[in-house]
């Protein structure tokens, strides 16, 4: 499986990328081009340089990104297209190849912009400059709120499909793309709705999965999100997490994890009580929801991190129990024996 060095995630430090990820001189080196947006004349913030546009309905528009080798040697740069969606950890993810989109989302970014001509790769020769086209064509019904993903331009690795096992480094560039045809505020009037919980694995790690939906197409920056998990009946919680510095796509969903530790969880009824806050609003919500058995001894299976009894434990333990008994039976023996040798 191939491993991406440069992912979605290091988008946490900026809700929209511009013309890179951190690290820019070091990475454009090692990626061989550098990538530039042409902002166009209706760009509501100019700003910035990512693509913040405002359309109209049915009116195609062309976008420009300027592309530039920074090598003698040829180097080939594949081209897509993503829409954006939230994560777990709070970065918008702007790079999933085929993310589950939320039931609210209609019309995506992916199916309003597509690259001119269908081209899915671009190779420059040394130190060559060429300019990729994309174009916009925005739904027939009016949209309000805004529209987001990304334009991934990704180094292609020509030894990758030689390798049979293995890490092969891959470095990509991401510019996002948003669309208005309202001009309001993009980051005021997002909506968080709890739509279930439960016990499922995360990175090989037990945890309850509280999945949030945020049915608005607005996004929700710089929130506060936290929860707790107790066993009904009781009031002491078994798991609390808390994260700060939230971002949520427009008409996503994500799901916010309090991770279990490594002893066993056991079936029952459980509550789960969150509390998210930003955009001056707060959200609270308290679920009770049950784990049975079989679900529950089937993730205490699977999860990669656990506590693991070896077999001889048990019979090493028995053993210095043993042994600790007759050593205290021989002291007590040795201590009536001397009580009586005084006497």
């Amino acid at each position: 499986m191939y491993s991406t060095l440069v992912c979605s995630f290091l988008l946490c430090l900026l809700l929209f990328p511009t013309r890179s990820f951190a690290d820019e001189a070091g990475t454009e080196e090692k990626m061989g081009f550098s990538v530039e947006s042409i902002i166009p004349e209706n760009q509501v913030d100019r700003t910035k340089t990512y693509f913040y546009l405002s359309v109209m309905p049915e009116q195609t528009q062309t976008i420009q990104v300027k592309l530039k080798s920074l090598q003698e040697a040829p180097v080939t740069v594949q081209i897509n297209i993503h829409d954006a969606v939230s994560s777990s950890i709070g970065a918008i993810d702007y790079a999933q190849e085929k993310p589950k989109l939320d039931q609210s989302l209609t019309d995506p970014i992916t199916k309003v912009v597509r690259m001119k001509d269908d081209v899915k790769e671009v190779t420059l020769k040394n130190k060559e400059e060429k300019v990729v086209d994309f174009e916009i064509t925005p739904p027939k019904t009016p949209f309000a709120g805004v529209k987001l993903g990304s334009l991934r331009f990704l180094r292609k690795n020509e030894t990758a499909d030689k390798q049979t096992s293995g890490l092969i480094p891959q470095y990509a560039r991401v510019i996002a793309v948003m669309l208005t045809e309202d001009e309001e505020p993009f980051n005021q009037g997002a909506e968080l709705h709890l739509k279930r919980v439960g016990l499922q694995l995360s990175n090989g790690r037990k945890v309850i999965a509280a999945r949030i939906q945020n049915d608005q197409p607005k996004v929700l920056q710089e929130m506060t999100i936290q929860g707790s998990v107790r066993r009904k009946g009781e009031k002491k919680s078994l798991a609390k997490q808390k994260l700060e510095n939230f971002s949520v796509a427009p008409n996503s969903n994500f799901d916010f994890e309090i991770p279990l530790g490594l002893e066993p969880f056991e079936a029952g009824t459980y509550i789960f009580t969150g509390k998210a806050e930003g955009d001056g609003r707060t959200w609270q919500w308290t679920k009770e929801f049950t784990i049975g058995k079989e679900h529950a001894d089937k993730i205490n299976e699977e999860t990669a991190y656990k506590v693991v009894i070896p077999n001889w434990v048990p019979w090493t333990a028995l053993g210095l129990i043993g042994a600790l008994a007759v050593l205290v039976s021989y002291l007590l023996s040795r201590q009536q024996k001397w009580k009586k040798e005084g006497k």
